[in-house]
């Protein structure tokens, strides 16, 4: 005797893969960039953006309407920790995409090495901040989440994030002097 699904379920499971997608399809480029910025390396930031949308998959009815962006940039902030503890205690890895391309339709050489040169510049002096500074910097400054929503992030009191927000726009200027400087005195940006 055959067994027949569940027509509710199905329908039930259909609508979960609807809306996971939906979310990835919203999330996934500034999830991608945030553990980028947050120092996953270049390597393993694909398979580290997934597995912040696996938890998503697991915890789809955990997902407040409208707080699906924190819930992600909540997961992500874990999965980037996670990420450098790991990275810390590993052998290094070569970057495939130091790999000559065969085809490359993007963009002039000379563009991507200006690109280039200003994400190093972004992420020398991102790495010379401490971990609390640069989270709140990296959320607010560059993915324009708002302090409040910072702070239930990061479980702590609005006032404290945005504290940790000035000092850390104070720090990245600071290094930011330090680094023009050094690049002054070596006659141009450093590699």
């Amino acid at each position: 005797m055959s067994k027949r699904a569940d027509p509710a379920r199905q329908i039930a499971v259909q609508a979960e893969a609807l809306e996971l997608r939906a979310l990835f399809d919203k999330h996934y480029a500034s999830v991608w960039r945030l553990l980028r910025r947050l120092g996953v390396p270049a390597a393993q930031l694909d398979d580290a953006t997934q597995e912040v949308f696996w938890v998503a998959a697991r915890r789809l009815s955990d997902i407040e309407p409208g707080r699906d962006g924190a819930f992600l940039y909540g997961v992500a902030l874990r999965v980037a920790a996670g990420e450098l503890r790991r990275l810390k205690t590993a052998m290094p890895l070569v970057d495939i995409g130091q790999a000559p391309a065969m085809v490359d339709e993007g963009p002039s050489p000379e563009d991507q090495l200006v690109a280039r040169q200003a994400r190093r510049l972004l992420d020398q002096v991102l790495d010379g901040m401490p971990g609390e500074l640069r989270t709140v910097f990296v959320l607010h400054e560059l993915e324009g989440i708002e302090v409040r929503d910072i702070a239930a992030l990061e479980e702590i009191p609005v006032g404290t994030a945005s504290s940790r927000l000035r000092r850390a726009r104070e720090v990245f200027s600071a290094i930011c002097k330090r680094v023009r400087a050094g690049s002054r005195s070596h006659g141009g940006l450093s590699s």
